[in-house]
């Protein structure tokens, strides 16, 4: 049995969220706090294991309360419900330790399936925040994963345009030889664009990783010096 919190300070949301948990199988609501110090005291006692947590309300917000319990109750796992779609808001639900951010209009089946994911132990993004978040990694950094699909991609092309050239280069009439070379060029186009692409990834990668030995060497430099300046 899954034991949930839900920490809202609005009686009528409190009520929409237990309407929607009371009655599903394997789920248990044990509390319902006011406000983010309430939820410190209900968790301290009944060590729910999924808390739904609200951001703004009084006496202590939900975003420090989220940090607080995380800290202290690691086997409590915090879902951020909230009307906020900002990046901002999000950003910092993830640096406090929520293990995932819905927004307040989440239909009852998706809120319960996110529930037991995160029980399991999986990140959860409501519909719209997981895109918008994606988009926001995307363009400020490359990682090994894109890189790899940049590749996967390219030797797709790769193929496709040794078959194509041979498709249209025994073609029987002038019009297939024509098409089939249009096409062949906007297949080609296509390939430069991901090789772009990949070399300008690759290159940002390798800035990253030589910054990030170069980091490590200078932490070192200085940890020796700390040491000779004690002796």
């Amino acid at each position: 049995m899954i034991k949930v919190l839900i920490v809202d300070d609005q009686k009528t949301i409190q009520e929409v969220l237990v309407g929607y948990l009371e009655g599903e199988p394997g789920l248990e609501v044990v509390g319902v706090a006011d406000d983010g110090q309430q939820a410190l005291t209900m968790v301290e006692n009944f060590r729910p294991d999924i808390v739904l947590m609200d951001i703004d309300m009084p006496a202590l917000d939900g975003l420090t309360a989220t940090r607080i319990i995380t800290e202290r109750f690691v086997e409590t796992q915090i879902l951020i419900l909230s009307v906020h779609d900002e990046d901002s808001y999000l950003n910092t639900a993830l640096q406090v330790g929520a293990k995932g951010y819905l927004l307040k209009n989440t239909p009852a089946k998706e809120l319960i399936n996110a529930i037991f994911s995160a029980y399991k132990g999986y990140f959860q993004l409501g519909p719209g925040l997981l895109e918008k978040y994606l988009y926001k990694v995307a363009q400020s950094q490359s990682n090994l994963a894109e890189v790899k699909q940049m590749k996967e991609m390219m030797l797709q092309q790769s193929k496709l345009l040794e078959e194509m050239k041979s498709s249209y280069s025994s073609g029987k009439n002038q019009d297939d030889k024509y098409l089939g070379s249009q096409k062949y060029a906007a297949l080609e186009k296509q390939l430069y664009s991901f090789q772009y692409q990949f070399d300008k990834a690759n290159k940002k990668i390798t800035f990253l990783q030589t910054f990030c030995v170069l980091l490590s060497t200078a932490f070192v430099a200085v940890l020796l010096i700390m040491i000779m300046m004690d002796f």
